[in-house]
């Protein structure tokens, strides 16, 4: 277990305090504009939203967080997309690495050894029946399932994603994320 100390970050939401890493930022520009900044390391101030859309807008109902952060009503939306898309693509950039490493296993394929902490991922148009035996194979593993988003693309109805690589947590935060701000809500 690691026992490292995680640095805690408001969102200007829901005004709920949670762990850095579970939450998106964003920084403000000049023009009363939010620029997504995934990896952290952008110029300027910064502020937190959950990955949820009632966030964006209890963020943009704050009379101070719209004067800072969104002029109109579309900003927000095109927010929410932009990150959606953003996540979308970390995501498909981490499986690639993945493939080329040979840590992702086609979930039907190869023989299943689902160990605790990884992660299987599957299609959204997965049939209902898969969808329920894989995530009674996780539950059996200890191992956590997340939806893949539509813009990857996956040859296999089913991957299996070892958790022995460093990139592990970041791409399940990643999914997670994405499955929280998509329209349908958390897969799990």
């Amino acid at each position: 277990m690691d026992n490292r100390h995680q640095p805690l970050r408001q969102c200007v939401g829901c005004r709920k305090i949670r762990p850095k890493t579970e939450l998106l930022r964003f920084v403000s520009r000049a023009s009363a504009e939010a620029v997504f900044d995934p990896e952290g390391r952008l110029e300027g101030r910064g502020f937190y939203l959950c990955p949820v859309e009632q966030c964006f807008a209890k963020a943009y109902k704050n009379k101070r967080a719209r004067s800072s952060y969104f002029r109109k009503r579309e900003q927000v939306n095109e927010l929410i997309y932009e990150v959606r898309e953003e996540l979308s693509n970390m995501i498909e950039k981490d499986l690639i690495r993945y493939k080329k490493t040979a840590y992702l296993k086609d979930g039907l394929c190869e023989e299943k050894t689902i160990r605790e902490d990884d992660l299987i991922l599957y299609r959204s148009d997965n049939p209902p029946e898969e969808k329920v035996g894989m995530h009674t194979a996780a539950r059996a593993g200890r191992a956590k399932v997340y939806r893949l988003p539509k813009g990857c693309e996956c040859s296999s109805p089913c991957l299996i994603v070892s958790s022995e690589r460093p990139i592990a947590p970041r791409l399940a935060m990643n999914l997670q994320k994405y499955d929280l701000l998509s329209s349908k809500g958390l897969a799990r």
